[in-house]
């Protein structure tokens, strides 16, 4: 039976067959990203793909207001400062101002592979219209976009770079805006729209007809000419030699400039070639130019070459550059040496192989592109504890800053998927066997190992329904009014929800919940101006929380609620963030239960299982949460094991959501198996709570999970 599951560790010393397990990705599965007012010269230190401007133009140049620039957003133009700026998109440049400062509203979206020049093009498009047009206001707006902060009345052309950050794609491939109310600010802009994502986009039939939609591709031969003598050791290459380098690179800037930087370090010109060309042959034939190729094959060959020469250039830094550069590469937004615990020596390490630029301002950042080939291949050597490391290092250096930032929840986020991806090293201990008999739950096998658990006493379950007032063991404050409930919902959350989970909160929350143990790493502080709650997996629903969002809580990012307290204005409601937009997340939840109802079917038909008449409903239904479904399949391989109940519920949480508590009953040598195999697993399937209380005729294990209940374990 199920020949074809894959074997486990022992339990009770039988070889088993046990249920494929799945990490879970739906929690916090989008990070969202905030903008700040800000401020920059319309004729700054240009780029190396800029081109300079004489002191005449920079004199006549009015300021270029940016009034939302997003605190995440990696420059994409910061390079090393000794750089030469050049004109190397000149004649899109000139077109494409051309096409803003006509009469009339429209909007201009530059699409293209990452790292190909799309930010460096918009600044200097807009440098160029500030010039034309120095009455015109142009507004810029760098990353994920927060609809709750309003674009200035006054501004005739906004700029929206790396778009990408608000799309998602849908089942049929289209890319469309993935915020409703998004969309229908752009739909109903009246002025000039300048864009840059990485793929085209839908906003509607209306508003479609309104954007021009222009691919930036590889540069030119021209283009790529003009690049390379701003680069030292390939302008003293042949002609012949430097249109290979064009070809190599699939004329993509950036690796354009990885090649200069590893012929300047010694790399000989034919054997790099020779390298480059043998990883692209891998791919395929040698293309054509750079011009001709499709856009899928330029941006496979760009990396492939790029990914070959961030590889050289990486594995020459030192021990203390590459840590320093792992750092830095997880900020969204360039920063201050202090931000990542900066050495000179490192840094300077990093600049000098063309990996790290350091601004005008001295802050230092690390190109998108080169990022992910870094985060690449960490992941590749299993070291996604390192960079979750950073990301916690990160959300420190965010929560330390006077002003609230979304950024923190970011980090946060990453750090607990890149942990659960990761997971915790396995140590030595004792191993589980399971019987050749257990059913398929879902689709991939889940490595078990010993780790210390917390045993934490809960009452026996009377039913499926838990009682308001029993919501927590925390004796509660003796207040009234709005503090009490704050109190019952701080302690509540505390007790229930995931460790490792993000948490959106007002401060006054905030601060209940720090002084009931919340770590400070796992808060995203709420406020107006600091964003939404998309970088959370749960956000505590205060009156505050309610006036800065309104409706568009519930909506649009947290459309199910896990529990409630209170009523009227001090009402709070705990709800499940959707990161991927409430219809999306409720499609989700509706599959999750099928799945659920499959699986208790085929537990209920396991003779080793025995079940009580409300359990048995409980798990015919598909109530019960996948966590305990699988748990449940894993015990019974070894032990008959009888359910007594299901629990979980709270007061007030909204219909469809699993059960997370059960309880087992057990002679007590028996039970303390079972207890010692809960508390050996691994999250996403350890246990928050399991203990043993006494019981008719041995022991009753309760066995909780946290909330919210991780969606698509099931397969």
């Amino acid at each position: 039976m199920h020949d074809n599951l894959p074997r486990l560790p022992e339990y009770g010393g039988r070889s088993v067959e046990v249920a494929r397990l799945v990490r879970v990705e739906y929690e916090n599965a989008a990070p969202r990203r905030t903008v700040r007012l800000h401020e920059i010269p319309a004729a700054r230190t240009p780029g190396p793909a800029e081109p300079a401007e004489n002191e005449a133009n920079r004199a006549s140049s009015r300021p270029v207001k940016v009034r939302h620039v997003a605190r995440h957003a990696r420059s994409s133009d910061l390079r090393p400062r000794h750089r030469t700026s050049l004109s190397i998109r000149s004649a899109e440049r000139r077109r494409w101002a051309a096409d803003l400062t006509g009469p009339g509203s429209g909007g201009l979206v530059i699409y293209g592979m990452g790292g190909i020049g799309k930010s460096t093009l918009a600044a200097q498009i807009a440098t160029r219209v500030s010039r034309l047009q120095s009455g015109r206001m142009i507004n810029v707006i760098n990353g994920e976009l927060a609809t709750s902060a309003p674009w200035p009345p006054e501004a005739d052309l906004v700029i929206l770079d790396n778009f990408d950050d608000n799309l998602t794609q849908e089942s049929s491939g289209r890319w469309t805006v993935r915020d409703p109310e998004l969309a229908a600010a752009l739909s109903g802009w009246h002025g000039k729209l300048l864009i840059t994502c990485r793929h085209p986009f839908s906003l509607g039939e209306v508003a479609q007809a309104r954007l021009t939609f222009r691919r930036l591709g590889p540069l030119t031969r021209s283009g790529a000419a003009e690049l390379t003598t701003s680069l030292p050791a390939i302008r003293l290459l042949g002609e012949a030699e430097r249109d290979q380098v064009w070809r190599l690179t699939a004329g993509h800037p950036l690796a354009m400039e990885y090649f200069d930087r590893l012929l300047a370090r010694g790399e000989r010109y034919p054997d790099l070639a020779g390298r480059i060309e043998a990883a692209i042959r891998a791919w395929g034939d040698l293309p054509p130019e750079p011009t001709e190729l499709p856009e899928a094959t330029a941006e496979r060959v760009a990396s492939a070459a790029g990914d070959l020469m961030f590889g050289d250039l990486f594995g020459r830094l030192g021990t203390a550059a590459r840590s320093q550069l792992v750092r830095a590469s997880v900020f969204r937004t360039p920063v201050t040496a202090e931000a990542v615990a900066a050495r000179p020596g490192p840094i300077a390490e990093c600049e000098a192989a063309g990996l790290l630029g350091i601004g005008p301002g001295h802050e230092v950042a690390v190109h998108r592109w080169t990022a992910a080939a870094l985060h690449r291949r960490l992941a590749e050597a299993g070291l996604g504890a390192q960079l979750a490391a950073a990301h916690r290092q990160a959300a420190a250096y965010w929560l330390s800053c006077a002003a609230p930032s979304a950024e923190a929840g970011y980090h946060q986020r990453r750090a607990a998927e890149l942990t659960r991806v990761a997971g915790p090293g396995p140590r030595p201990g004792p191993s589980l066997r399971r019987r050749a008999a257990v059913l398929a739950l879902a689709a991939m096998s889940v490595a078990l190992a010993v780790e210390a658990g917390r045993a934490l006493a809960v009452p026996h379950l009377a039913s499926a329904e838990r009682p308001a007032d029993a919501v927590s063991s925390v004796t509660l404050p003796s207040v009234t009014g709005a503090s009490a409930t704050r109190a019952r919902a701080a302690a509540w959350v505390a007790g229930q929800v995931s460790g490792g989970a993000v948490l959106a909160c007002d401060p006054a929350m905030c601060a209940a919940l720090a002084q009931r143990g919340v770590p400070a790493g796992s808060l995203l502080v709420l406020g107006p101006g600091a964003g939404d709650p998309l970088g959370s997996a749960v956000v505590v629903e205060t009156a505050a929380v309610r006036s800065i969002f309104g409706s568009r809580l519930a909506s649009v990012y947290a459309p199910e609620v896990l529990a409630s307290f209170g009523a009227g204005p001090a009402r709070i409601d705990v709800r499940i963030v959707a990161p991927d937009g409430a219809a999306s997340y409720r499609r989700a939840l509706a599959a999750d239960s099928r799945a659920r109802r499959a699986a208790g079917v085929q537990l209920l038909r396991d003779p080793r299982i025995t079940v009580t008449p409300s359990a048995r409903a409980a798990l015919a239904a598909g109530q019960v949460d996948a966590r305990l479904l699988m748990t449940l399949a894993a015990l019974a391989a070894s032990e008959p094991v009888r359910v007594d109940g299901f629990g979980g519920r709270d007061p007030g949480e909204s219909p469809g959501l699993a059960l997370r508590t059960a309880e087992l009953a057990a002679p007590a040598a028996t039970a303390r198996r079972m207890l010692a195999f809960v508390r050996a697993q691994r999250s996403p399937y350890l246990a928050t709570r399991a203990d043993l209380t006494p019981g008719p005729g041995g022991a009753v294990l309760t066995i909780e999970f946290g909330a919210p209940a991780p969606l698509g374990m099931l397969r």
